[in-house]
C-alpha cells in the first residue's frame, strides 16, 4: 500500500507537468477594451483589461484583434413599425420599444394621420409616419387600449389588413389581437389577449383558438401576447426570431428582466380570478391591505378592516353579495367566517373562505381561494 501511494505521489506531479499547455509565447489574438461611445469623458478609450468605466458606470466593450480574416456575417436589423392611437396604452407601446432598442431593432412609429395620438393618460406620441407613407416593414406591433377592444376603428382594420400582406411579422400586445381578430388574422390560429377579455375574443371570434393558459403565442407569422408586461415576454419571442433565443436571453439578462420561454405564467389562471369581485367589495371597508400572495391553486389576500365596522354587518353584507354572483354555487355564513363553492368560467370549480379575527392593531380578515377536489362547505380552512 505505501508502494503504490510512493508511485502515486511521484507520478502526479509529472503527469500535471508533462500534460499541461505550454504557453504560445507570441498569440494571434489581441483583445482591447472599451467604453462605448455614450457621451461620457472616456468614450473610445482603451483600457488594458476588463472593468467599468468610472465615468459612466458602464461595463467596458471589447474588440478582438486577429480575426479579420473570417468571413462577416451579416446582423440583422429588422424595422419595427409601432401604431400609436389614441388611448393606446403605455405598457403595450413602450415595453416592445424598450426590448427591440436594446436588441438594436429600428423603430418607426405610425398612425392614421401625424396628429400627435395621447398614449395612456399622460404622454403624447408624434408618429413618424401615417399609413400611407410607413415604409416597409418587418415587424409591426398593434398594441390595446380601450379603442382596441369595442367600436374598433375600420379604418385602422382596414390598414392592418393590407399591411398584413406585406409584413414578416404580425406582434399584438394585449386587446390589440382584437385589431388582428377584425382582420381576420387570427383565423385558424392559436391567440391570447387580456385575461378578463379573453371570453369576448373567444366568443367574438370563433374561427380563432383562443388560449387562457399562456403569456404569449408564435405561429410564426403571427405572435399575440396576453396582458401589459406579458408583450415584453413576447418582445424577447420576437427578438428571438430574428437574432437568436441565446441573444435574446443576453439582452433580457442585460436588462434584469426574467425572460422564460415556457410559458409557466398565465394571469387568467391564477386563483385569485375567484375572489377579484370580492377584493372590490371588500377594500372599502379596509384601513389597510396588507398582504396578496399565491399561484394557481390558491390565493390569498389579507385586509386590517377599519376598526370602526360592525363585524356582524360586515360579513352578512359580503355573502350577501357573494350569493348574488353568477358563479356562486353553494355556501355557508357563521359569526366570523363564510364558506363558498363557486364556479369560474375559466378556471372552473374552486372554493373560498373569509375568516375574520381581532388582533392588536385591529379586525383581520383572511380571504382564500383554492382549486381542490375535496371541500367541507361547514369549515373554514
Amino acid at each position: 500500500m505505501e508502494f503504490k501511494l510512493t508511485i502515486l505521489l511521484i507520478c502526479l506531479p509529472l503527469a500535471i507537468l508533462f500534460g499541461q499547455l505550454k504557453p504560445i509565447r507570441n498569440l494571434p489574438y489581441k483583445v482591447e477594451y472599451y467604453c462605448p461611445p455614450c457621451g461620457c469623458t472616456h468614450d473610445d478609450k482603451v483600457f488594458e483589461g476588463a472593468g467599468v468605466c468610472d465615468s459612466c458606470n458602464m461595463a467596458y466593450n471589447s474588440r478582438i484583434m486577429g480575426l479579420e480574416d473570417k468571413p462577416a456575417e451579416p446582423v440583422p436589423t429588422p424595422i419595427v413599425g409601432i401604431l400609436l392611437f389614441d388611448g393606446a396604452d403605455i405598457m403595450d407601446v413602450t415595453g416592445p420599444m424598450s426590448v427591440f432598442e436594446h436588441a438594436g431593432f429600428r423603430m418607426l412609429t405610425v398612425a392614421k394621420d401625424k396628429n400627435p395620438k395621447q398614449i395612456g393618460r399622460f404622454v403624447q406620441f408624434a408618429p413618424d409616419y401615417d399609413f400611407d407613407s410607413l415604409p416597409k416593414v418587418d415587424v409591426l406591433v398593434v398594441p390595446g387600449g380601450g379603442p382596441a377592444e369595442a367600436n374598433q376603428d375600420m379604418d385602422i382594420v382596414a390598414w392592418i389588413r393590407q399591411k398584413n400582406k406585406e409584413t414578416d411579422t404580425m406582434f399584438s400586445v394585449c386587446s390589440g389581437a382584437f385589431f388582428l381578430a377584425h382582420a381576420g388574422i387570427l383565423d385558424q390560429n392559436e391567440a391570447t389577449t387580456f385575461a378578463s377579455l379573453i371570453p369576448q375574443l373567444r366568443d367574438g371570434f370563433p374561427n380563432v383558438t383562443v388560449l387562457n393558459d399562456v403569456k404569449y403565442t408564435n405561429n410564426g407569422h403571427v405572435i399575440t401576447s396576453s396582458g401589459l408586461s406579458s408583450g415584453i415576454d413576447a418582445s424577447f419571442e420576437v427578438v428571438a426570431k430574428y437574432l437568436g433565443v441565446g441573444r435574446a436571453q443576453d439582452i433580457a439578462n442585460h436588462m434584469e428582466y426574467p425572460w422564460k420561454r415556457r410559458n409557466d405564467y398565465a394571469r387568467s389562471q391564477l386563483a385569485d380570478n375567484y375572489i377579484l369581485s370580492l377584493n372590490n367589495l371588500i377594500r372599502p371597508f379596509a384601513a389597510k391591505y396588507t398582504f396578496s400572495e399565491g399561484n394557481h391553486d390558491r390565493w390569498e389576500y389579507q385586509f386590517l378592516l377599519w376598526t370602526g365596522v360592525d363585524s356582524k354587518a360586515f360579513l352578512t353584507f359580503i355573502y350577501t353579495q357573494l350569493t348574488k354572483m353568477e358563479s356562486f354555487n353553494t355556501g355557508h355564513l357563521d359569526s366570523n367566517s363564510i364558506t363558498a363553492e363557486i364556479r369560474h368560467k375559466d378556471l372552473g370549480k374552486g372554493h373560498i373562505s373569509l375568516l375574520l379575527t381581532n388582533t392588536t392593531e385591529g379586525p383581520l380578515l383572511k380571504v382564500i381561494a383554492r382549486r381542490s377536489s375535496s371541500f367541507n362547505i361547514s369549515k373554514t380552512n
